[in-house]
Formats: structure tokens, sequence, C-alpha cells
């Protein structure tokens, strides 16, 4: 097993990691990026809507967005390693690194780093489903290459990803697509282009063996029962968690020291790109200002000057 030391691992290849291992590179550090798929951009791979929310690129739909951040990781030689995934990691207190194996291939690759960032990002609640070629569980690639003309559609959720859903599916044709939310929480323009009768509020039964609702039958259900978090270091680390969201403070440090969590898997107020990059950020110039506080000398520290407060 070949071993290697980084500044930092970076569990996950999405905007967030992805953000967090570009600003270690310029801030002088050495990260790697862990990611399991075999290609950057996490969920951004299966988006094939525009980025409308991205300031200076909403010309790129998500996959195309992926392929952007990809190039750019690859183009600054950030160490990558896809394909991968952490199959046992412990912290060795007296040298203070956390020591890895990783997994690719079949193949074990040893590593240590004296950070870890977690950036895994989420998966969508399935809620009692399971998924099949009728049940579909949340948005992205699915529903895009899912033909719904001419069909009876019923979306269970009321957030945002419900009513924005509802326009995309809409516009495929169906014979009717019906909301049913139990309680409704996206945004008031999304709720203002629902159709006369398509929401309906309150309690509702679903038979999937039928594939009915409230005693209908539906040709798709759609489930957009929002996300949840992806906390692969859950075997090793007592991470603080609430509702599957890993718990950080401002500097996005969490419980455990020396462990970082970025991106959606802490539930930020808006998850999306713009955040999760933000947070890598965050992350990594705390990093960066721990690893200083022990490799600038003494007697350099004494000539930096102070700041005005």
């Amino acid at each position: 097993m070949k071993r290697n030391h980084y500044d930092a691992f970076i569990v996950g290849g999405g905007p967030a990691g992805c953000s967090c291992g570009l600003w270690l590179k310029h801030l002088g550090l050495r990260p790697l990026i862990i990611e399991k798929r075999d290609r950057l951009g996490g969920l951004q791979n299966d988006s094939p809507y525009p980025n409308v929310w991205i300031l200076g690129k909403n010309y790129l739909n998500g996959k195309a967005f992926a392929r952007e951040v990809s190039k750019q990781i690859k183009n600054e030689n950030i160490t990558v390693s896809l394909g991968s995934e952490i199959s046992s990691v412990k912290y060795l207190e007296r040298e203070k690194i956390f020591q890895a194996e990783l997994r690719k291939k079949g193949k074990p690759i040893a590593v240590t780093a004296s950070f870890l960032v977690l950036a895994t990002g989420v998966v969508p609640r399935t809620g009692p489903f399971n998924p099949s070629s009728t049940v579909l569980i949340g948005p992205g690639i699915t529903i895009e290459n899912t033909s719904f003309r001419g069909k009876t559609v019923a979306i269970l959720g009321g957030g945002d990803n419900a009513f924005e859903n509802y326009q995309f599916i809409k516009r495929k044709k169906p014979k009717s697509v019906t909301i049913f939310a139990r309680h409704v929480r996206a945004q008031i323009p999304f709720i203002q282009e629902i159709g006369k009768g398509d929401l309906k509020v309150g309690e509702y039964s679903v038979n999937v063996t039928e594939q009915q609702v409230n005693g209908k039958r539906f040709d798709y259900l759609v489930v957009m029962y929002g996300w949840q978090g992806v906390n692969t270091l859950e075997p090793w680390f007592a991470l603080n968690t609430e509702n599957h969201f890993v718990v950080t403070d401002s500097l996005r440090r969490t419980s455990v020291e020396r462990i970082y969590a970025i991106g959606e898997v802490t539930q930020a107020s808006h998850p999306c790109c713009v955040t999760a990059m933000a947070d890598g950020i965050v992350a990594a110039k705390d990093i960066q200002r721990r690893i200083d506080e022990f490799r600038i000398p003494l007697e350099v520290k004494k000539k930096i000057p102070v700041p005005f407060k």
C-alpha cells in the first residue's frame, strides 16, 4: 500500500468539496479529494436544468457546470481519487493525523492527513417508498428521462422541489399533474405557477400497490420528500447530527476535533451550489489558519504587524 500525507482529506467531489480543494491549493496546502463516482461535480451531474441561480454561470446546465468544475480541478493539478471510498479511518492523537485506507477498484491505498473535511452531500428522502419505473424519487435526471405525455402524475411533497418539478413535468404534456402536500413550504413564485385544482393540501393516503392517492389511480407517483445528509464517517466518528444532517459551528467545524463538514450535508439555510462553495472556502481558510499557527516560526510571527482592530 502506497502511503501519502496531505494537509486535508476532502470526502466528496461536489461543488463544496471542489471549492475547498481549490482554495486549499491556492493557500499553499496539499488537499486530496476523495470521490466515489467516476467524475467530479456531485449532484450537478444529475441535473439537466439551467443554473439560473449561479451568477455568471446561468448559461450552463448542471451537467455542463459539473464538467467545468472537473476541468478546473484537473488544470490546477489538485490530487483527486475517483471511484474511491474510505474503508477505514482513525485519528492518531499523538501524531495528530488521520490515518485512512481507501478502496479504489478493490485495491487498498493508505493515506494520512492533518484534517478531514466531509462534503458528501445529500440523497433524496424516500419515505416509505421504493423506487421503480413508475415510482420516481427525487428531482433530476430521472424526471428528465421519463416521458409523461398523456399520463396522470401525482407529486407527493410540499417543498420547492415538488412545485418546481410540477413545471418540468407539465412541459412534457401529461394528461394531468396533481401535487399532494400535507404542508406547503415552497416559495411564493412557485406556488403562483400551479394550475387551478392541481394542488391538494392536507392529509392524504397512498396505496403503492394500486398506485393510488386518496383512492385515485395515477400512472406515476413522484416523491419529493426533500433530502437527508450522507455521513460516511459515521462508522468511525460520532459526529453531532440533527435530522440526518451534520451539525457545525460558523467555521464549519464539527463536534469532533479536526473534522469539518461543508455543503448540503450540513443542511444549509438555503442549500445550493453557491452556498456549498462558500462553505468550502470557510473551511479552507480556517484549516490554513490553524496549520499556519504551527508552521510559521515564532520569530517570524513576532515580525508580522498586528492589523487594526
